[in-house]
């Protein structure tokens, strides 16, 4: 992320115009506030705007811009600093190496797909093309950069890039295309106050106005090049302004105004001197030899050749010492390039450390989690198989208890209801094989013995279909509000005359408002087997005695208590599983199967109440059955 922004705002920055004060970018490349990615546009914008101003400070500036963008592995950066070499070195003819430094950049803005830097370096292609002089070139590259810009709409650019191709058509001769594109030129960079690019195209425009010989026009033309040479001071297009300075020389010839091409011919040979612009000192020379020779001066002519050759040398050792700055340029960016080899190859390796760190991390990572999971996977189905060890343990201690009750319901079936049966069997026998023998007191006493069998056998064969459909969940539940009194006193008053049969008292004490919510013939079935059990188990002049009460949480106690022959603790363990249980004869040698209380604990959980046992053997039982409050 870093590494894109650095790059947006180096392209962003080395966009802006060139026209910019280059004193007020020193300024600003001497502030401490200033961030290496700032320092590297500045030091590329100076590189650039000095390029043929002053080649040497440029080729300064192109070399710190490179090597800081080297360092900060800035690439976008490091491309505009081979550009700006690339510039330098064809300025001073050194067009391989130029080529070789422009191919660099050109790779960089092709790898980071950067349009504009390719155009950039389309127009540094143009330029060494046109000192070349290979026009179809030149226009080529010159055409292409045009087409960036223009497609970009980046103004600065377009008005850089039509001066350019301008100047390529006039030296191909289509003044047409070159007049058209100049004059665009010119106005997009007045609107910028683009006034070195502006000093070129006024140049441009009085060669095409001089090759139509319109004298007036050129002349205008070139000295406004001069005009914003002096404005524009150390910061002027020098070539431009040395090209005008010729031109205006050539016109005043044209027009046989000698003493004028005389001054601009000095004044043109005086700024190639400053400037150090050796081809143009020599063609200006030339000239001014010429002008002496027409007017048979051969002092001067003379003191010209003298000038010249002394001028040269200088120039030569100038231009010696330029050269020297220019090589060893090429082996301090070697240098950088060699340098930048052996930091990459140290990021490489240091790349590969962390990789392979990297990847033993993930590995590591990895096997932890694979460990993790199949310990939660082994805690899982261990927990899972544990849950399903205890169901199938409770289906096995339902399916013994439901074994039991299936043997226990055909005990019952086979030997409590078949004995009725043989009863039965045997008084119809008996009363149908002597019935002439007996009496009709013994007919009568047999004949209530047999009802009191059927009785016996009817009910309990009731309390077996009763059980067996709560098995099968098939019995009807009916939930409605009864009152505990009613039930109470009703089945008090029919074991009223039983009781007294035995010599018991039965008594009870419920309060008028109590009442609970249930289905009415289960509770009534429950608490009659519990008084009908306290009758039998407790001796002559006993007591059976019902109550009643409110317990909290929405509850209501019922209690059937006796003073008969009591429960063991070991019995009282039996006494609702069928499987388990033994029945019992009672005080005056009652039978029982032992199915009303398994009946009455079931009926007891199907209305959401159970049932409780306190008992002492030899002293008493009381048994609470609880049940939903109706209040």
């Amino acid at each position: 992320m870093k590494v894109t922004l650095t790059i947006f705002f180096t392209v962003i920055l080395l966009n802006q115009t060139i026209s910019q004060d280059l004193d007020s970018l020193e300024r600003k490349l001497s502030s401490k506030l200033l961030t290496t990615s700032d320092s590297i546009v500045t030091l590329n914008l100076i590189s650039r705007g000095s390029t043929f101003i002053n080649p040497l400070k440029a080729l300064n500036y192109a070399n710190k811009a490179l090597e800081l963008s080297t360092k900060a592995n800035n690439l976008i950066g490091a491309a505009y600093a081979y550009r700006n070499l690339s510039s330098i070195h064809s300025f001073n003819e050194s067009y391989f190496i130029s080529m070789e430094y422009l191919q660099r950049a050109l790779d960089i803005f092709t790898l980071s797909n950067d349009s504009t830097g390719i155009a950039n370096c389309y127009i540094s292609m143009g330029h060494t093309y046109r000192r070349l002089q290979n026009r179809k070139e030149e226009v080529h590259y010159h055409l292409k950069s045009f087409i960036i810009f223009k497609r970009q709409n980046n103004k600065e650019r377009i008005g850089v890039t039509a001066h350019n191709l301008g100047e390529s058509y006039y030296n191909i001769g289509d003044l047409v295309k070159s007049r058209q594109l100049t004059r665009y030129a010119i106005k997009i960079n007045d609107s910028l106050d683009n006034k070195s690019v502006l000093s070129s195209c006024y140049k441009v425009m009085g060669l095409i106005e001089l090759k139509e010989d319109n004298l007036v026009l050129a002349e205008d033309y070139f000295k406004k090049v001069i005009d914003l040479t002096t404005e524009l001071g150390e910061n002027s297009q020098k070539v431009a302004a040395v090209e005008s300075m010729i031109q205006l020389a050539t016109v005043y010839k044209l027009r046989g105004d000698l003493n004028n091409q005389f001054k601009f011919l000095l004044m043109a040979a005086d700024f190639s001197n400053k400037n150090e612009l050796a081809s143009y000192l020599q063609k200006t020379y030339k000239e001014l030899i010429l002008y002496s020779s027409t007017k048979n001066d051969q002092e001067a002519v003379t003191k010209f050749i003298s000038s010249y050759f002394t001028i040269s040398d200088s120039l030569n050792q100038r231009q010696l010492h330029d050269r020297y700055s220019l090589t060893k340029s090429i082996v301090q960016v070697h240098e950088l390039s060699k340098s930048k080899t052996e930091l990459e190859k140290s990021s490489l390796l240091q790349l590969q450390k962390i990789q392979s760190r990297n990847t033993l991390i993930i590995i590591i990572t990895i096997t932890v989690i694979v460990l993790l999971w199949l310990l939660f996977k082994f805690t899982w189905l261990n927990k899972k198989l544990k849950i399903q060890n205890s169901i199938i343990e409770n289906q096995r201690n339902d399916l013994e208890v439901l074994n039991n009750t299936k043997d226990k319901f055909f005990t019952i079936v086979a030997h409590d209801l078949k004995s009725p049966l043989n009863s039965l069997k045997s008084f119809s026998s008996l009363l149908i094989d002597h019935f002439d023998d007996l009496s009709k007191d013994e007919i009568l006493t047999m004949s209530k013995q047999l009802r009191n069998s059927i009785d016996n056998t009817v009910k309990m064969a009731d309390n077996l279909i009763t059980w067996a459909q709560i098995q099968m969940q098939d019995y009807q539940f009916h939930e409605e509000t009864i009152k505990v009194k009613d039930i109470v006193s009703n089945i008090c008053g029919v074991y009223q005359e039983v009781a007294l049969k035995k010599g018991i008292n039965i008594s009870y004490s419920v309060e008028d408002s109590l009442t609970i919510n249930g289905d009415k013939n289960q509770i009534e079935f429950i608490i009659r087997n519990l008084v009908n059990n306290a009758i039998k188990f407790t001796h002559k002049d006993g007591l059976v005695s019902l109550t009643a009460k409110t317990l909290p949480e929405g509850q209501v106690q019922i209690s059937v208590s006796d003073n008969g022959v009591g429960i063991s603790d070991e019995f009282k363990r039996k006494l609702f599983s069928i499987g388990k249980k033994q029945s019992t004869n009672g005080t005056a040698g009652e039978k029982g199967t032992g199915l009303g209380l398994m009946l009455s604990y079931e009926f007891a959980k199907l209305n959401g109440g159970q049932i409780d046992i306190e008992s002492n053997l030899g002293k008493g039982t009381t048994f609470h059955t609880t049940f939903k409050s109706g209040n």
